[in-house]
C-alpha cells in the first residue's frame, strides 16, 4: 500500500531532525519565524498606518539603495 502524503511528510521530518544539529535547527526555525512575520506584515500592508510605513520606508530604503 502506497504512503499518503502526510506519511511521506512526516518520515521526511523525522529523516531532516536524525541529520542535523541541534544548531542547525534552531537556525532553521529561526529562519521560518522571521520569514512568518516578513509575510505577516506584507499580507496587511493595506491596514498599516502612516507612520507604520514611514517607519518602513526609513529601515529598508537604504537596503535598496534609494
Amino acid at each position: 500500500m502506497p504512503m499518503s502524503h502526510a506519511e511521506r511528510g512526516r518520515l521526511g521530518s523525522v529523516a531532516t531532525v536524525a541529520r542535523t544539529t541541534p544548531e542547525q535547527r534552531r537556525e532553521i526555525a529561526r529562519k521560518a519565524h522571521l520569514a512568518s512575520a516578513v509575510n505577516a506584515v506584507v499580507n496587511r500592508a493595506p491596514e498599516l498606518s502612516a507612520d507604520q510605513v514611514a517607519k518602513l520606508r526609513a529601515v529598508f530604503a537604504p537596503a535598496v539603495g534609494v
